[in-house]
């Protein structure tokens, strides 16, 4: 089994892979195997892993080799992401500590994972779907003053601020399933220029405004420092690929000749090789070098914008890193284009990592300092660890953060807090008489969430292997009703008109329509109602002319058309006749209401005649005519009509 106080770390690279085990020997560390293997295609690109077997079958040989040198097994690997597409947030952290206990590195290092959850947060409400892959500290503070170092401090309020990186989802998900093929378990997450800025430029040397450049084979990944830290990181997607590519087009070779001419060019004065037609060729040197500078130059002009833009100025000095930077001119270039003397612009290999000892000679390049950094990140409790737990059956992987939370899971996996919490259905209103009126819609149901099997909420805290269980919020139903939600009841009248009873029903009309209590409500609706209060207002309704104004009698007393009434009330009018249609029924005149406009029907009659119900169970036919033609309820009266309502 693997030993305690060693680490595995792989630096997956888009032209090669590097794996090594190191091990903490006293304040140092020692190289006890490393193996170099390179991609037999171009499986990675731009720092982005394109073919996720193939990567996976160059991480499983080396595997295989150091296992074999070191006869246990390997399970667990610390690695790095290159800086592609890469976004940065700061966060800040603070906790009140007790003046009776110094600062412990655990404490400093909870408080500075709690710094980059928040940044985190800051970053996933934006609505991007990153993850955190490093993180830098910009400063801390004791009791509100600047401080070097937390641990063993004493005071009673403690604080830090990060600098957290960031990358899309894609990029870290295609680098775990790369280790899942190889039977490895991502034990540690860091940047790839945080890494090589851990060792190569390490915290005495910070004062100073230094930038590393790590150029590799996709990416050139850039880290700064100045005043005592890392002040920031960027990216260029651009780097020895595109060199090589302009070889391949100028000599006519594929890309993996390509690459062999190119690393040949700082060694060899004649390059030899065979093109792609199968000639062979012997080309010089610098024949090629001169004609590669203009992508080399185009290179270091992205690199140099991008320093200025992250540094605001142009460094104090550039240390370059990464296989890439061997590329002949690379660094002069950078120099011109920064405005440095060329001697201010150097690379560096394994001569500048500290305490480091051990490993092949293959591992001495400027090429070794990423994953070196990779482990000496992850020994020194800089990198990120990881704990899996599962959100309805999905694996997500969390940062290792001071009590994380269910909530923290939901984030990490994708999840919208919105989902959580049910909204309320939206109101419905109308107008009443020119007031508005609304009905809200019933509430949201809340989410339901289970921690293992539990009833649990979103601050309630989890450990690895956690299983978490969402059934997502629902939202509320629109508001609803019918007329009688928003009309009050209104108890009809009966009064007698000169010796003649009539029902006076309110009236209820919704959007130019007569409608009833139980007709259902539209949003938006107008609706008014009212009931006979006055006797104008049944004389009206009755069709009686107001020029000239009749003489009323109200339960025998005159009164004007303002007179108010009530149920049963007795009203005569003697002066003009009311309005009339004149009909024939069973054989007898009969003078009806006109009433407010509305067609009289077959049943208004019926309030005329008195039907014996005894007739109906004699089995006698009721017969409904009207001008000799059988008739319904609803058949429209017209004047003189000739109207049959009878038994027979």
């Amino acid at each position: 089994m693997e030993e305690q106080g060693t680490i595995f770390a792989l630096d997956v690279g888009t032209r090669s892979v590097v794996g090594l085990v190191l091990e903490r020997v006293g304040t140092g560390y020692r190289v006890k195997a490393a193996e170099i293997d390179e991609h037999q295609q171009r499986a990675m690109m731009d720092g982005q892993i394109h073919d996720i077997p193939l990567v996976a079958e160059v991480v499983s040989r080396i595997k295989t080799k150091l296992e074999k040198r070191l006869r246990y097994p390997l399970r667990e690997v610390a690695v790095a992401a290159a800086g592609r597409t890469l976004q940065t947030a700061r966060g800040t952290a603070d906790r009140d500590i007790s003046l009776l206990a110094e600062v412990s590195p655990e404490d400093v290092i909870g408080l500075q994972a709690e710094a980059v959850q928040q940044a985190q947060r800051t970053i996933i409400t934006k609505g991007e779907d990153l993850h955190c892959v490093g993180y830098s500290v910009v400063a801390s503070k004791l009791d509100g003053s600047l401080i070097g170092n937390l641990v063993g401090q004493r005071g009673s309020r403690m604080e830090v601020e990060v600098i957290a990186t960031f990358l899309p989802r894609v990029v870290v998900d295609s680098l775990q399933a790369v280790l899942q093929r190889s039977g490895l378990e991502m034990q540690s997450l860091t940047l790839e220029p945080i890494a090589a800025i851990n060792v190569a430029i390490p915290a005495n040397m910070r004062q100073l405004n230094l930038v590393l450049v790590d150029v590799g084979a996709g990416t050139s990944d850039i880290a700064i420092t100045a005043g005592g830290t890392v002040t920031g990181y960027g990216m260029v997607p651009a780097a020895g690929d595109e060199v090589t590519e302009q070889i391949c087009a100028r000599l006519l070779v594929d890309f993996a000749v390509g690459e062999i001419i190119k690393r040949q060019l700082n060694e060899k004065e004649i390059v030899e090789f065979t093109d792609v037609v199968g000639v062979k060729q012997r080309v010089r040197s610098c024949a090629i070098i001169e004609d590669m500078m203009p992508v080399v130059d185009d290179l270091a002009r992205q690199v140099a914008e991008k320093i200025i833009l992250l540094n605001g100025k142009p460094p104090q000095a550039v240390i370059c890193i990464g296989g890439g930077s061997l590329t002949p001119g690379l660094t002069g270039r950078l120099a011109s284009h920064l405005g440095l003397p060329e001697n201010r612009v150097a690379v560096r290999g394994r001569e500048v990592v500290q305490d480091v000892t051990g490993g092949p000679k293959s591992l001495s390049g400027p090429q070794s300092i990423t994953p070196i950094g990779i482990a000496v990140t992850a020994l020194s409790h800089k990198s990120l660890g990881f704990i899996r737990v599962w959100v309805n059956d999905r694996q997500v992987r969390l940062l290792k953060l001071k009590n994380p939370t269910i909530a923290d899971a939901l984030l990490a996996s994708g999840v919208s807090i919105r989902k959580l919490y049910g909204r309320p259905g939206p109101a419905l209103s109308v107008e009443v008489n020119g007031k508005i009126v609304f009905l809200r819609g019933t509430a949201g149901t809340p989410a339901q969430i289970t921690l293992n099997g539990e009833a649990a909420s979103v601050d309630s805290p989890v450990t690895g292997e956690d299983r978490i269980e969402v059934r997502f919020a629902t939202d509320g139903k629109p508001g609803h009703g019918t007329i009688a939600d928003v009309v009050p009841v209104i108890p009809g009248k009966t009064v007698t008109v000169n010796g003649k009873e009539y029902r006076l029903d309110p009236r209820i009309i919704m959007n130019n329509q007569e409608v009833n209590r139980d007709t259902l409500l539209t949003d938006g609706a107008v609706i008014r109602y009212w009931s006979y209060q006055t006797v104008a207002e049944v004389l009206e309704y009755l069709g009686y002319s107001a020029d000239p104004t009749p003489r009323v009698l109200l339960n025998g007393v005159q009164v004007d058309g303002n007179a108010s009434i009530k149920d049963g009330d007795l009203i005569n009018v003697n002066s003009t006749s009311p309005a009339v249609t004149t009909i024939v029924l069973n054989g007898e005149p009969l003078d009806l209401p006109a009433g407010p406009g509305s067609t009289v029907i077959l049943s208004d009659l019926f309030r005329y005649i008195d039907i014996d119900v005894k007739k109906a169970a004699e089995k006698k036919r009721f017969i409904m005519e009207v001008n000799g033609s059988n008739a319904n309820f609803t058949t429209p009266i017209a004047p003189n009509d000739h109207v049959n309502l009878k038994w027979e």
